[in-house]
């Protein structure tokens, strides 16, 4: 590691924890050594970052200025080496797929299908999707719901995306039917998609025949796992109002999960494969986007052939608007 990043990355551990020991111990380092290379650190600087006479350490005011600038220099050297790190020989090439947590079902094959073509090719796969995280270019593809704000990138269409609001068998035979918009107040709701990663509350739209109304979604648990949500639903603690399709067909074949709302839905949107348009020039990368977003698309169709044998044909047209 080069000399000047390890006194940089050792300042902003001891900034955080005020002691060269915990530090010497996450770095893998004596005390010492660290106590050392920070001392070089302000040698160099002129100044001195911390008031030694007080335990834990405590910075001084330039430290404090500089903290902000110290922690983007580290990040900016764990990008580069997790960079570096990824990237062997032509068919070698490790890959960093960024997917949602639901994708569990079918990724595994897909993965399989394009090792067969490639086999060399390495998987890292990451979940959830964090777009900040992609942006940073710690992930070389992702898949991307909707149109982000992606200027640099590539899309690659994978595919409709319909939603399913549905409850399981037992709780409709428990409570009733759910019809209309105005009778969730009576029921508890879930759901999985929110504003931002950490949000707890969520507006869902809700659409019928070209009627759009915004629902406000506020429950006593917020799941970031469409999974989670689901078997929130199957366990009858609630109803979901957005479930992906592909992520719930199974149960609505077997009859565990039945459509709700009477035709009430979250509006379908078309979803992307995404790549930097860096990594698009990359002929592995931009062989596996286009081979991704192929067997992604697929997936979506077959579940939208299987949906057209379970519900009325009026209702399906609807919840593919």
């Amino acid at each position: 590691m080069n000399d000047d990043i390890l006194s940089w990355e050792i300042f902003v551990l001891v900034y955080s924890n005020g002691s060269i020991a915990e530090t010497a111990e996450k770095l893998n380092l004596d005390a010492p050594t660290v106590s050392k290379k920070l001392k070089g650190l302000e040698k160099r600087l002129g100044v001195t970052l911390f008031d030694r006479n007080q335990r834990p350490f405590s910075p001084m005011p330039v430290a404090s200025e500089l903290i902000h600038y110290a922690k983007e220099l580290v990040s900016t050297k764990e990008r580069i080496a997790s960079v570096l790190a990824n990237r062997v020989y032509d068919e070698g090439q490790i890959i960093r797929l960024m997917v949602g947590n639901s994708q569990g079902r079918y990724l595994p094959n897909i993965l399989k299908k394009f090792r067969e073509i490639h086999p060399q090719t390495r998987f890292n796969v990451i979940a959830p999707v964090d777009l900040n995280e992609f942006k940073q270019r710690q992930a070389d593809v992702s898949i991307i719901s909707g149109l982000a704000s992606l200027p640099d990138y590539i899309f690659r269409s994978r595919g409709r995306m319909v939603f399913i609001p549905a409850a399981s068998k037992e709780y409709i035979e428990k409570h009733g039917c759910i019809n209309s918009p105005q009778d969730l107040q009576n029921h508890i709701t879930f759901g999985n998609l929110y504003p931002k990663r950490y949000s707890f509350t969520v507006n869902f739209v809700l659409k019928k025949k070209g009627v759009v109304l915004n629902v406000p979604h506020d429950s006593f648990i917020r799941w970031s796992s469409v999974e989670m949500a689901k078997e929130a639903v199957l366990q009858g603690m609630g109803i979901a109002l957005s479930l992906p399709l592909f992520c719930c067909i199974d149960e609505l074949e077997a009859g565990r999960l039945v459509p709700i709302l009477n035709g009430w839905h979250r509006p379908s949107q078309q979803n992307y494969v995404a790549v930097h348009k860096d990594d698009w020039k990359k002929p592995l990368v931009r062989s596996f986007v286009e081979f991704f977003a192929l067997e992604l698309g697929a997936v979506e169709k077959s579940c939208e052939l299987r949906l057209q044998k379970v519900i009325p044909k009026p209702y399906f047209e609807e919840l593919l608007s």
